[in-house]
């Protein structure tokens, strides 16, 4: 999604209501990008192939990107597979080309269990995608967005965090047998993307570069 010189500036002025005031299904119709729009704006230039998306919500990534499947431990609709433990995932080892957390790697208490599963089906040149959030931002955000997917559930489990930095999703990440390709922040650089590929003593040889 290119955003017009207008949408960047009615999305400027509307900050307060489209990040944290307003729930996100009304923004569409007030002419604002929604969060879940920021977000797949940054993801879809290094999606690669087949794609896993965890946490996937509504599933509205593979809807639109088309080749792959999302999955979630709540049936949000929009086809998602729903697992009861996403530490153990129904699939063959390197299945994937491209496996994701959009904004929910904080959601998951046993986030290490989860990335080190993530490597298995992830094929030796794949890579691994995360959006998160820090948990300054995670903590204020979630104590007011009302309409937030964890209010919808009974509010935040044990073992869940507003956030999470940088050096604590590469920590867990190189654990699981990734290296960090590229950082960047975004919305107004209150997000961050992070982009992972196997490390290159797990798939003996040279990386994938884009």
């Amino acid at each position: 999604m290119n955003k017009t010189f207008s949408r960047t500036v009615w999305d400027f002025m509307g900050i307060p209501f489209r990040l944290v005031l307003f729930d996100q299904a009304w923004l569409p119709k007030l002419g604002w990008t929604t969060l879940e729009d920021e977000r797949l704006t940054e993801v879809f230039p290094h999606l690669r192939g087949v794609v896993l998306d965890i946490g996937a919500g509504p599933n509205t990534l593979i809807r639109r990107y088309g080749k792959g499947i999302g999955i979630d431990v709540y049936d949000w609709g929009g086809g998602v597979l729903v697992v009861e433990d996403t530490s153990k995932l129904p699939f063959v080892d390197s299945e994937f080309d491209t496996v994701t957390f959009i904004a929910c790697l904080n959601h998951i208490p046993y986030r290490q269990a989860v990335l080190n599963e993530v490597r298995r089906v992830l094929k030796p040149d794949g890579r691994l995608i995360i959006t998160m959030i820090n948990p300054i931002l995670g903590d204020i955000g979630h104590a007011v967005w009302w309409y937030s997917e964890d209010k919808h559930r009974g509010g935040m489990k044990e073992g869940e965090v507003g956030g999470l930095w940088k050096h604590e999703i590469v920590r867990m990440c190189e654990n699981a047998g990734f290296r960090l390709k590229l950082h960047r922040r975004f919305v107004y650089a209150m997000n961050n993307l992070y982009l992972f590929e196997v490390e290159d003593r797990y798939n003996g040889g040279p990386s994938h570069k884009e």
